[in-house]
């Protein structure tokens, strides 16, 4: 890749960044960012891989940290175990996410797409885990309100970070 393509990719990172931020800073959240290498991500094979590129990463307090990938934004939330035992997830219809584990987190997913409910609720009622760890998958196109909105939601929902 040469200088030019590089500084392609990350003029659209940062663009991106710059969209999202204005939405969500210029409203009712606070927020900070900055760029963040160590990230992990999932394989073609489904294993976890440590990306040592930076990407642009903002932290929503007290909500989430949203990470503006190269081909998508994921949003990390967390939400206690036991009230997560019984939640209804309509409110996330169409959204793909995964729900992990906290302190073993590149080790035990509790529910990735396509998961069955039940198998998922007696994954997390057998963990021993105070939260659960959520992304939220969107695509880099979303806009600066959608993010805003669903931010809104985790917010009413009893998400925190």
């Amino acid at each position: 890749m040469d200088m030019k393509e590089l500084n392609k990719m990350y003029y659209r990172l940062q663009m991106k960044c710059n969209e999202l931020m204005y939405g969500l800073h210029h409203r009712i959240f606070e927020t900070e960012w900055g760029w963040y290498n160590g990230h992990y991500y999932k394989n073609s094979s489904g294993e976890y891989e440590r990306a040592e590129y930076p990407i642009p990463v903002i932290t929503v307090n007290g909500f989430c940290d949203i990470e503006i990938n190269l081909d998508h934004i994921s949003l990390t939330s967390k939400r206690c175990r036991a009230e997560t035992l019984n939640y209804a997830f309509e409110k996330f219809s169409g959204i793909p996410f995964e729900v992990f584990s906290i302190e073993n987190y590149l080790d035990e997913d509790y529910y990735t797409h396509g998961t069955d409910i039940t198998v998922f609720r007696n994954k997390i009622r057998k963990s021993q885990e105070k939260e659960l760890g959520f992304s939220f998958l969107f695509d880099f196109d979303v806009g600066g309100d959608r993010i805003y909105e669903f931010v809104k939601l985790l917010r009413r929902e009893g998400f925190c970070y």
